[in-house]
């Protein structure tokens, strides 16, 4: 499925599969700190987490608070929040 045709929920499931995965390969990492195949993978989750994640803020609005990005409204409070389950 082309990302740019992902809905809300499919999009924020993209999201958390990274994110855990990231987390998952950080503590790996913290063990075997000279693995460049493990590091090399984790450059390319990252890129693409926060490729997917900018989607999300661009389609949707910020997952987290520090993701606001307009000047004269805050724009937090416009959407359900992530912890909701609005994107389900």
């Amino acid at each position: 499925m082309n990302k740019n045709s992902m809905c809300r929920a499919e999009l924020m499931r993209k999201i958390m599969e990274y994110d855990f995965a990231l987390y998952d390969l950080k503590l790996y990492l913290n063990t075997h700190p000279d693995d460049c195949e493990s590091l090399a993978i984790y450059n390319n989750l990252r890129d693409m987490l926060n490729n997917l994640t900018n989607e999300y803020i661009h389609r949707f609005g910020p997952i987290t608070s520090d993701q606001v990005t307009c000047d004269n409204y805050w724009t937090w409070i416009s959407e359900p929040w992530p912890w909701e389950g609005a994107w389900e």
